[in-house]
């Protein structure tokens, strides 16, 4: 994970990420029999906040476009939350599986740093 320290507070929308992250185990590392790697990155750059998902897998199959549920859905709620100001890419990288970026504009939020293991609150009392 490549999460700079000026991307930590940036605002995702919940579970944006959890389809890209499970279509890459599935259709990038589950088919093969090596060791299968998943990278995330985030990037923030003049109002806007990179999310790269990627994976080493075998990439889109020659020109597939065809997507299922969840990337649709995925699609669908980036443009409820964003209208045009989103951007969505899939594209197979030479060699090194299928890398899914998304770019939406910089939202700053509270500091949201966990530490693996810690107890997370909502902010309300049991």
């Amino acid at each position: 994970m490549d999460v700079p320290p000026d991307a930590l507070n940036a605002l995702v929308p919940n579970l944006i990420l959890q389809p890209l992250v499970e279509n890459a185990i599935r259709h990038g590392i589950e088919p093969h029999s090596k060791p299968g790697l998943i990278e995330l990155r985030a990037q923030r750059a003049d109002g806007i906040l990179t999310l790269d998902v990627s994976d080493n897998g075998r990439g889109l199959a020659g020109n597939q476009t065809e997507e299922g549920v969840g990337l649709t859905n995925t699609r669908a709620r980036l443009r409820t939350l964003y209208g045009e100001a989103y951007g969505f890419e899939m594209r197979s990288v030479a060699g090194s599986g299928l890398l899914v970026r998304l770019t939406i504009p910089l939202r700053p939020g509270e500091a949201a740093i966990l530490k693996i293991g810690a107890p997370v609150s909502n902010g309300r009392e049991p």
